[in-house]
């Protein structure tokens, strides 16, 4: 008796040793606060859960820009095209409404999560063939800034074919958003990139009044739609001389590089 009362004196005594010496539990930090807790990650979340998922989209294909922490529009279709991919634990197709969920979320970082499909060719529009018909000159976004008017068409005209088509500036801070004006515009745009939207990104000169600017047109377009009716689903980027992009406003090197090119530059 007096021997099995010993031992439960030890084994209390270490447990309590155990208790009192071990190390206090830590306050969660602001990034594992933002960690995923089973919240719908929806249009219009910020954070480092966004961050998470758009790399995670990049990784397998779906997502092709720089991770912002803004869960948008293109990290909404994004979301979309990777859960039509999908399907659960029995089988069946999962709900693809572009909103990130507790099954989503399960699925993107599984190992039987479904890549995005490889393309058998990747579209690129032509490249330039002698001389360029047409160059710009390089000006400095600030001052194409003041310029553009916000619902106004003008004229572009790719560098690399001397193909001409309208495109309507919507807005934009760091860059300007643009549209095709009609569908006829759009059809233009699209055989300069190769025949369908893809994120290429070739140099262009913009005709703005008496000014002939070289400039940098992405062939994907994403975000807000401004034009009706023109075939068009979204705007694309126009970069012009230290344009900066969606990304910290950090410059995009592309961008620039093919904005160089519309110069005359290469």
């Amino acid at each position: 008796m007096k021997k099995l009362i010993c031992t439960i004196l030890i084994l209390s005594m270490a447990f309590i040793s155990t208790v009192a010496y071990a190390d206090p539990t830590p306050s969660p930090s602001p990034e594992q606060t933002d960690a995923y807790s089973g919240e719908l990650i929806s249009y219009g979340i910020t954070g480092e859960t966004v961050v998470r998922i758009q790399l995670r989209l990049r990784e397998l294909g779906y997502f092709n820009y720089k991770p912002t922490g803004s869960f948008q529009n293109m990290t909404v279709e994004a979301t979309k095209r990777f859960q039509q991919k999908q399907v659960d634990s029995q089988g069946q197709p999962i709900m693809s409404d572009g909103t990130v969920g507790a099954q989503s979320m399960g699925l993107l970082f599984s190992h039987r999560v479904q890549r995005a499909d490889i393309a058998a060719k990747i579209p690129i529009g032509k490249q330039l063939s002698g001389q360029a018909t047409l160059t710009g000159e390089l000006m400095e976004w600030s001052a194409v800034k003041d310029l553009l008017v916000a619902g106004s068409g003008y004229t572009i005209t790719d560098y690399n074919t001397g193909v001409t088509f309208m495109m309507v500036y919507t807005g934009g801070e760091g860059h300007a958003e643009v549209e095709c004006r009609t569908a006829e515009d759009t059809a233009i745009y699209l055989e300069a990139f190769g025949g369908e939207f893809n994120y290429s990104k070739r140099p262009v000169i913009v005709t703005i009044g008496a000014n002939s600017v070289a400039a940098s047109l992405q062939g994907q377009p994403h975000g807000e739609d401004t034009v009706a009716a023109n075939d068009m689903d979204g705007h694309a980027c126009l970069y012009f001389s230290s344009s900066t992009s969606h990304v910290a406003s950090l410059p995009d090197v592309e961008h620039q590089a093919q904005v160089y090119k519309a110069a005359g530059r290469n």
